[in-house]
């Protein structure tokens, strides 16, 4: 009897021995803290460091190997412009030919504006005065303004129509030396001709144009070009680039 009642007590465990034993499997998961043992504070846990390149110092940065900031101006901008540049000088034959081109757009621009101002009969030139020694409604009105039947302004303005067809690209490198010709014979006509009309406005009208002046310097400049080139290439069609 003895024995019996001591293996019915050595087999029993007692109620309250896993009462200090920490919690395993599903509470330890949810991260509750388990019985008996005090929660951990995390009051001093350092916070996540955030990835390289996504924190707020980052923003704004552009990435390494990336586009530019914008509004910056690119470094091609001043470079286009002069491509655009040798482009135009290379279309119109370079050198010689480009200036002469250039001079007789000019003047055919002031030879339309004293035509117009002429079959307007305007009273007012633009930023020319109306008495004194430089006044442009004496000299366009004069007798000296015609000559013949035709005003001088509109001769002019057929001169500079002349010039700019045979000084493009297409007149200088045209293969009849007719066309050459032609240009050189305009300029020496359009230097004597100038040469009367500032006789004319220095001893007979007593006044100088503005706009008058101003046709017969760029007729000067081109009598230089055309005279120049002539003397130094002969009359010819100018190459791709004189």
């Amino acid at each position: 009897m003895a024995t019996r009642q001591t293996s019915s007590k050595s087999g029993k465990r007692p109620a309250n021995s896993a009462a200090g034993r920490p919690a395993t499997g599903k509470a330890a998961a949810t991260g509750k803290p388990a019985a008996g043992r005090p929660a951990r504070s995390t009051a001093n846990t350092p916070a996540a460091k955030p990835a390289k390149g996504t924190g707020p110092a980052a923003a704004g940065q552009p990435g390494r190997g990336g586009a530019a900031p914008a509004g910056k101006p690119g470094p091609g901008g001043l470079s286009g412009l002069g491509a655009a540049w040798r482009a135009a000088v290379t279309w119109a034959g370079g050198g010689v030919p480009f200036a002469t081109l250039i001079v007789s757009l000019l003047g055919l621009a002031d030879a339309a504006y004293l035509t117009y101002q002429h079959f307007s009969q305007s009273t007012s030139f633009a930023g020319c005065s109306e008495n004194g020694a430089i006044n442009c409604e004496a000299v366009t009105s004069s007798a000296w303004s015609h000559l013949g039947p035709f005003p001088v302004s509109v001769l002019g303005l057929a001169f500079f129509v002349f010039m700019v067809a045979v000084n493009s690209p297409w007149g200088w490198r045209a293969p009849w030396p007719a066309v050459h010709w032609a240009r050189l014979t305009s300029v020496v006509v359009g230097i004597v001709f100038v040469l009367y009309l500032v006789w004319a406005e220095l001893f007979r009208i007593n006044a100088i144009c503005l706009y008058c002046t101003g046709v017969h310097v760029l007729t000067f400049i081109l009598f230089g070009l055309v005279i120049g080139r002539a003397a130094f290439s002969g009359v010819r069609a100018a190459p791709e680039r004189d």
